[in-house]
């Protein structure tokens, strides 16, 4: 069974519910103390503990709320040496289409078409979730008509060094990786490359 992608709405709810919820159970918790319920020192252990699991278990929509707040207000990922990077592709026949948006309007990424097919770069700053793969693959299917053909989904850590992988059908890399991996890539079956044509 699989599980729904969280809108950035979604996500950005979950994190003002988790901090009123916090606020909530610590003033419970200092309140217990101050009525000598519970001793100080368990007090504080029980506030740090409650504290270290919300942030073990909803870091991820915090994280998805801030990034989405960023991006309304323009801040977002340093992608510059990715940009940097696809830009140089120009030279050599690609098409490279920044801020390429989905059907709603919400930006998705850089379309880049060559000889090898059609690929949506999308740059994230150091980490990923599974959601971010299926939101990459939906982004990526998103595309075919438009391209007529099947798109490629790739997820640049910018802050990282991956060499190329593959998970869950997305490659997965580090900024210096991107061109030369783009540059690599062969025709899909049934399709000439412009050398063979020569």
């Amino acid at each position: 069974m699989s599980v729904p992608a969280t809108s950035p709405r979604r996500a950005t709810y979950d994190a003002v519910a988790l901090a009123l919820a916090f606020i909530a159970v610590d003033a419970l918790v200092i309140m217990a103390v101050l009525s000598e319920w519970l001793e100080r020192s368990t007090g504080v252990v029980a506030v740090l503990a409650l504290a270290a699991i919300v942030l073990l278990l909803y870091r991820d929509d915090v994280a998805e709320a801030i990034a989405t707040g960023n991006q309304m207000i323009g801040l977002a990922v340093d992608d510059t040496a990715a940009l940097r990077a696809l830009d140089a592709l120009r030279g050599e026949g690609w098409t490279v289409d920044h801020d390429v948006a989905n059907a709603k309007g919400t930006l998705i990424g850089t379309l880049v078409q060559g000889h090898s097919g059609a690929y949506i770069v999308q740059v994230r700053n150091r980490a990923y979730r599974l959601e971010h793969l299926r939101r990459a693959r939906r982004d990526a299917a998103g595309l075919h008509g438009g391209v007529g053909g099947w798109v490629t989904p790739i997820l640049v850590l910018a802050l990282r060094d991956d060499d190329p992988h593959r998970r869950n059908g997305v490659w997965i890399m580090g900024a210096e990786h991107l061109a030369g991996w783009l540059r690599k890539r062969t025709p899909p079956r049934g399709v000439d490359s412009p050398d063979s044509r020569k």
